[in-house]
């Protein structure tokens, strides 16, 4: 986006720019708006930039020659900056104006704002990015020290395809812990501004249910299938997967329309046959329906495709051109 102010009036509601538990999750780029070129001179002017500091005063564009006042480094101190402004002094005629300095900034924590950030008629209080600069928010995190992979047991479970091109990253040293569930609001991996693919099986579609293997049958209007998730599949592939600590299948069970996640429970490769965990699908499940696996790291076997470790924390990634390029 070109352009992104962010007037206060006095009735905004509460507002959080909230950071997500993924990697690269989230980025945004702000323009200035038109009021912080038109405002008048009694205009406020408070400053962010990446070489900021929190403790300075935020009202220079740079820090100065002796290196002890400039910019703040966050717009949360600008924001608190402004409070305290229009709390002691109340606002000036012309308002406030947060100016953000280019660059990437990563939101550690929330930025909220509430009523007591509204600005009014003749004070409008206004964020935006310093005229020709380009802001970037990211509410992630960035991924580095990436390393190829050398584990014997990692290799052997990994795609033939996969050996020697997938890369791996240790997410817990860069302060990365909370990786949320494959059943959803998990991890999400981003590269070069692309959501990457979390690995699965197949790559593109669905597999067919070759026939359920429950014992309470299920009866829907004519429309029957059994009420637990047990069945069978077609093909070998599934027989890899025994290794594999957080399997996962995804799939439209009984209707077309409703779908679930499910972790899986065990694999028969003899019987082709797969059970997952409770809770089961409300309708049931049917056959003919379709699924597919994922969060598989064996079934990393294209550029693109990611796994996490959630026991220890570390990303596998297959890129799609060199990582470092990322």
């Amino acid at each position: 986006m070109k352009q992104l102010p962010i007037p206060m009036s006095n009735t905004i509601p509460r507002t959080r720019f909230l950071m997500a538990s993924a990697i690269l999750a989230f980025s945004l780029t702000i323009g200035a708006p038109t009021a912080v070129a038109a405002a008048p001179m009694e205009r406020a002017t408070y400053y962010v930039a990446v070489d900021g500091n929190d403790a300075w005063s935020g009202t220079l564009n740079a820090r100065n020659a002796a290196k002890d006042d400039g910019p703040f480094a966050t717009l949360a101190r600008a924001r608190d900056a402004v409070r305290k402004l229009k709390e002691e002094k109340g606002l000036p005629r012309g308002g406030v104006a947060v100016v953000v300095r280019g660059g990437t900034y990563v939101l550690e924590q929330p930025l909220e704002f509430s009523t007591e950030d509204s600005g009014a008629k003749d004070s409008p209080i206004s964020y935006g990015a310093a005229p020709g600069e380009t802001v970037r928010l990211l509410a992630g995190k960035v991924v580095s020290q990436w390393q190829p992979v050398t584990d014997a047991d990692v290799l052997d479970r990994l795609d033939v395809a996969a050996r020697g091109k997938v890369m791996q990253a240790d997410l817990r040293a860069l302060g990365v812990r909370n990786f949320g569930s494959p059943s959803g609001g998990g991890v999400e991996l981003f590269f070069n501004g692309r959501p990457m693919t979390v690995s699965r099986w197949p790559n593109e579609g669905f597999v067919s249910i070759v026939n359920v293997l429950g014992k309470t049958q299920r009866d829907v209007r004519g429309t029957k299938g059994c009420a637990e998730g047990i069945f069978e599949y077609e093909g070998d592939r599934p027989g890899r997967w025994q290794t594999e600590p957080d399997a996962w299948v995804h799939g439209y069970w009984f209707w077309d329309w409703a779908e679930q996640r499910h972790k899986i429970k065990s694999i028969d490769n003899q019987r082709r046959k797969i059970e997952v965990e409770p809770p089961y699908h409300g309708y049931g499940y049917r056959k003919g329906q379709w699924f597919y696996a994922f969060n598989l790291l064996s079934e990393i076997d294209q550029p693109g495709e990611w796994y996490v470790d959630r026991e220890n924390g570390v990303l596998y990634f297959w890129p799609p051109s060199p990582v470092e390029d990322g």
